[in-house]
């Protein structure tokens, strides 16, 4: 069962994470923009999930809060 996360950054609060586990250790991340205001959402590089290791996404997490 896959379970979605996501995390807002603590220093810009328009920059998000979304993070897909697939509850077999693989985690896939995308990261975009999202202005609250009007409601405007722009994927940052590929528009992709990329897979990252636990230990790199760990301290990725270190500057995001979670949201969602």
């Amino acid at each position: 069962m896959t379970t979605t996360k996501v995390y807002r950054n603590k220093r810009n609060n328009n920059k998000y994470l979304e993070v897909h586990n697939d509850g077999h250790y693989h985690n896939t991340v995308k990261q975009y923009m999202y202005w609250k205001d009007n409601g405007v959402k722009n994927l940052i590089g590929d528009g992709n999930f990329h897979r990252w290791k636990i230990k790199n996404l760990k301290e990725l997490l270190t500057d995001y809060e979670e949201v969602a």
